[in-house]
């Protein structure tokens, strides 16, 4: 009985064919939305996590002065108000119990020159201290070498530099370049990256400029300042833990820090990340509810059309559960198909849509690729969604057409 009841809900939707498939476009609008929103989401959620996992959950950085990383209402609020340096007790920070390593930056904003370039600049110089591009190459992913060599210990007043910067200044492997009027030499040339893509408090690498920190150190007649230390977590630890140890210990010396862990920022962005998708996807949902409005229009049109078919079925001896299910069916198959157009065309446009917005939103040492993803859960269950959908719009005119009277029915012309 029930294959039968699909066999004429689907023949009643052919033969009324511009009508169902208006009826279906209205349900397609909206789960094209929800289904490419929620992918979106999904993908840049995925993307964050991924990036994390490549810098380590283990990671702790750890900023001069006691509020310096705090956001509104006392939380971590990422590297804002600038990386001044400050001068900072390491050797006390690398007898923390748990810290396994650390690493630390020195980031200036030096006059930059060269031979080839007319006038000259400021620019962001990025001292990199003994071993914190080895021991934390998750933040330093896209320090790859195009041309020259990285740093070695006995270097002093040599730099690397970022493709477009090399490219601004005109200067290559070997060339000469003047910060604050002291000569360096170039060794490096990094590989161009895409847009948006850098690290930690050196932004975009493209036009990042690298030296050893004891250079920044000699350019400024001063020891001991950095602008942010890595510190890794021991085997075990629990990170949480060791940042409130390094507190601590740093406040109890006289250099206050403040500390927000690899796990505090990627939760924050993926809560944020979440909080927007759900407001998108439930202002998409909107186009759904007008969806099933249709659904429901078309059913109660289809009922009066068919009220004599009604009267003949129930005369033969159709039992009012019989007509009930033979219209929900129909409306549940006008949500389905709907569903299932819509997912191919969400598909589409996440996937078409997934690259364009991630450059847009790119930032800081997130920004990396981040493609829609399509769990099984998402299509399974909006198919389901689409059908129960339809069905429930089709509620109040197949209860209508159950309740026709015989009699009433066979005399409606």
């Amino acid at each position: 009985m029930l294959l039968d009841d699909f066999d004429l809900a689907l023949h009643n939707i052919r033969s009324r064919k511009l009508r169902s498939w208006l009826t279906v476009l209205g349900i397609v609008i909206g789960v094209t939305a929800v289904v490419a929103l929620i992918a979106i989401g999904q993908g840049m959620k995925r993307a964050v996590e991924r990036e994390f996992e490549a810098i380590g959950y283990d990671t702790i950085i750890v900023f001069p002065g006691a509020s310096f990383a705090q956001g509104p209402g006392g939380g971590p609020g990422f590297f804002g108000g600038g990386l001044s340096p400050q001068a900072l007790n390491l050797d006390a920070l690398r007898q923390v119990p748990q810290v396994a390593q650390i690493g630390y930056l020195r980031i200036e904003t030096a006059m930059v020159t060269s031979a080839k370039m007319e006038g000259q600049g400021f620019l962001r110089v990025t001292g990199l201290g003994p071993g914190v591009k080895e021991n934390f190459g998750g933040y330093f992913r896209f320090f790859v070498l195009e041309d020259g060599r990285t740093f070695e210990p006995d270097d002093h007043f040599v730099a690397v530099l970022g493709n477009r910067l090399a490219a601004d200044l005109g200067v290559s492997v070997g060339d000469e370049i003047s910060v604050d009027n002291q000569s360096f030499k170039v060794i490096g040339v990094l590989q161009p990256i895409e847009q948006g893509r850098g690290g930690i408090g050196f932004g975009n690498i493209n036009n990042a400029l690298f030296v050893p920190i004891k250079a920044l150190e000699a350019l400024n007649q001063d020891e001991g300042k950095v602008s942010l230390v890595l510190a890794k977590a021991a085997k075990g630890a629990k990170v949480a833990d060791v940042a409130t140890r390094i507190k601590a210990v740093m406040s109890r010396l006289g250099t206050p820090v403040s500390t927000v862990t690899a796990e505090e920022i990627s939760q924050r962005v993926s809560g944020v990340l979440g909080a927007i998708q759900m407001t998108l996807a439930a202002i998409a949902a909107i186009s759904l509810l007008v969806g099933a409005v249709g659904v429901m229009n078309t059913m109660y049109t289809s009922v009066l059309e068919r009220t004599r078919e009604i009267g003949i079925l129930k005369a033969i001896g159709a039992k009012d559960g019989h007509i009930l299910s033979l219209f929900l069916i129909e409306s549940g198959l006008i949500g389905l198909i709907g569903g299932a157009i819509g997912i191919l065309c969400g598909v589409a446009l996440s996937s078409g849509a997934s690259g364009f917005i991630t450059r847009a939103l790119a930032f800081g040492p997130l920004g990396g690729g981040a493609g829609a993803e399509f769990s099984p859960e998402l299509i399974i269950g909006t198919l389901i969604f689409s059908f129960v959908l339809g069905a429930l719009s089709g509620v109040l005119p197949a209860r209508q057409a159950a309740q026709l009277r015989p009699v009433e029915a066979l005399r409606y012309e």
